[in-house]
């Protein structure tokens, strides 16, 4: 995968997912600092033409990273990594098929210190350079897992400890009230059909943010913020 953003190129080259950079000549003193970051990671670096940038990006950049995904594939591992926090929060997304969606809530998690995100293999978006820009770089360090089947992996959370809730305009408990007190897991459903009734049946549970009026139309992304910031302050 290409991304071309000068902020996500650096945020990649300290995670150690690019693999090659290319350059195309004449370059800003910017992506001269970018450049010597590189070298001191001994990333292989290729200066080439606009002809060859266009061959191989699709359009003309002064600079482009073919990075690695920050996505690990392998559910054991994700859950023994977060497991290592105090009550870890993570966020199993259901069906959030818009870019934008989907990199405000890596940012979010991200910025309140949640475990990481679950996402399915299918019917999801992409983790793709997007995503990495609208996450503002927060995809390169969130643990992401990509898993065929949500179900299966709810399951197996729970034998490991986590108590799996599920947000709805309905939900049982009020996020105000909810207690962060062992490894927790909400699914964040579709914008427009919402969490899918084999997962909710397959919950502990369900929580609702409440509106403050009739209105009960809330974004995806906006009630991952509130959530993460409900999760920071029992924290506290």
């Amino acid at each position: 995968m290409f991304i071309t953003s000068k902020n996500s190129i650096v945020e990649a080259i300290s995670k150690d997912l690019v693999k090659t950079l290319y350059i195309k000549f004449p370059i800003s003193k910017r992506e001269k600092d970018i450049i010597k970051l590189a070298e001191k990671k001994k990333i292989n670096i290729k200066n080439i033409d606009k002809n060859e940038m266009e061959k191989i990006i699709g359009k003309i950049y002064s600079m482009a990273a073919d990075i690695k995904e920050n996505a690990q594939i392998g559910i054991d591992n994700f859950l023994e990594q977060a497991l290592k926090k105090e009550n870890p929060l993570i966020f199993i997304l259901d069906s959030i098929t818009d870019v934008n969606n989907l990199g405000a809530i890596i940012r979010n998690a991200y910025f309140f210190d949640a475990a990481g995100i679950i996402i399915p293999k299918d019917n999801s978006a992409p983790i793709n350079e997007k995503v990495y820009e609208i996450s503002s770089g927060a995809a390169y360090h969130l643990p992401i897992s990509i898993e065929t089947n949500l179900n299966r992996v709810i399951d197996l959370m729970k034998e490991k400890g986590f108590w799996i809730y599920y947000a709805s305009e309905k939900g049982e408990i009020s996020i105000e009230n909810f207690k962060f007190n062992s490894p927790t897991a909400i699914i964040l459903g579709n914008e427009h059909s919402g969490v899918r009734d084999i997962l909710k049946k397959n919950s502990d549970g369900s929580i609702i943010i409440n509106a403050a009026n009739d209105f009960d139309s809330l974004n995806v992304s906006a009630a991952c913020a509130i959530i993460c910031y409900a999760y920071s302050i029992y924290k506290k």
